[in-house]
């Protein structure tokens, strides 16, 4: 493999990794809600994970690169037909648009309750940075991605294998678990569910990239996934009793074991939000080029007005009234998916 393919390789491999590792994950609010609350079956159940996204990102990303498709829409009209792809991806746009909102107010809400920053900068930065490198087109997102992700994936894992090792922490409670159902696949399940919608966005916007080199990249993203998962988990299950009722988990992690790291990992928090939320953006705005005869920053500017009416929406709030539905619609999304493309794949 020459240099440019194994360079094409990590560039899909971070930009599929940042599109999945949101807030929630970053946070390690996630992984405490899907896996670590179920202890070692849920260790176990973060690393199937990795392998999951794998499997259907390879997947996704075999049929983006066949049928020449450029975004969402047109993957949503390959997998269910015209008609009920009008309808489901209407349901979707208006999720992403939602997920999207997330982000803004996930950044508002660090800027201001890390940094003590106005809530509106915080939403705004984030949004005024994610459309400026939008604008740069796909180029920009992933090599965003390739500078950005390996400094988040390299932090996260140093705090969790620290944090395997004995030393005391002083926490605060600040809010209440909430458990995700009782059953460790069922909850694995979910969690690919929801994040993978978001995974497929980015996937089908990069139909145009080298197809082996992208298949490569797909399934490396979601090894690298898997093992983070695992291994962040295994230290949330180590200091349970300390983190089993905070709202940013890793955090705490990260400020028990030194305030400096602490702090380097409160800005790589801001990063996974930007890089989820630069996924979202992107796979809107390829979408919104197709459908609207407009220049590229006036899609931009209308995509991020829609998220106007929820910026003074709580971060917990939309967690908890946005992602079940996304995740619960997914399973349809993943079956039929299957169904479409498992067969060809085996034959």
């Amino acid at each position: 493999m020459n240099k440019k393919n194994t360079l094409l390789v990590w560039q899909v491999a971070f930009t599929y990794i940042g599109a999945l590792v949101g807030a929630g994950f970053a946070s390690g609010q996630e992984l405490l809600k899907f896996f670590t609350v179920f202890g070692k079956k849920g260790v176990m159940g973060a690393v199937i994970s990795g392998f999951l996204f794998g499997i259907f990102g390879f997947l996704v990303f075999r049929v983006v690169t066949r049928e020449k498709i450029e975004n969402y829409g047109q993957l949503l009209g390959f997998l269910f037909g015209k008609r009920i792809a009008l309808f489901v991806e209407g349901l979707l746009s208006l999720f992403l648009l939602l997920c999207l909102a997330v982000m803004f107010v996930a950044g508002g809400s660090l800027f201001h309750q890390l940094w003590s920053f106005p809530f509106g900068w915080g939403f705004f930065l984030t949004a005024l940075v994610v459309g400026s490198v939008l604008l740069w087109g796909q180029e920009g997102v992933l090599w965003l991605n390739t500078v950005l992700i390996p400094g988040l994936i390299l932090l996260s894992l140093v705090i969790a294998v620290l944090s395997l090792c004995p030393r005391g922490l002083t926490v605060a409670t600040i809010a209440q678990l909430n458990l995700v159902g009782e059953n460790w696949l069922l909850a694995t399940c979910l969690y690919v569910s929801y994040n993978f919608i978001l995974g497929s966005v980015i996937l089908a916007s990069l139909g145009d990239l080298d197809k082996k080199g992208g298949e490569k990249g797909v399934l490396l993203g979601g090894l690298i996934l898997g093992l983070m998962a695992g291994l962040i988990s295994f230290a949330l299950l180590k200091q349970f009793s300390y983190v089993k009722k905070q709202t940013i988990p890793l955090l705490v992690l990260a400020y028990g074991i030194h305030p400096s790291l602490g702090w380097a990992y409160s800005f790589m928090l801001w990063v996974a939000i930007f890089t989820t939320a630069l996924s979202i953006g992107f796979g809107l705005l390829k979408r919104g080029e197709q459908l609207l005869p407009l220049p590229k920053v006036f899609i931009i500017a209308l995509l991020f007005a829609s998220t106007l009416p929820f910026l003074y929406w709580s971060f917990p709030q939309m967690i908890t009234t946005i992602y079940p539905f996304i995740g619960y619609g997914g399973f349809v999304f993943l079956a039929v998916l299957l169904f479409k493309t498992l067969p060809a794949e085996i034959i």
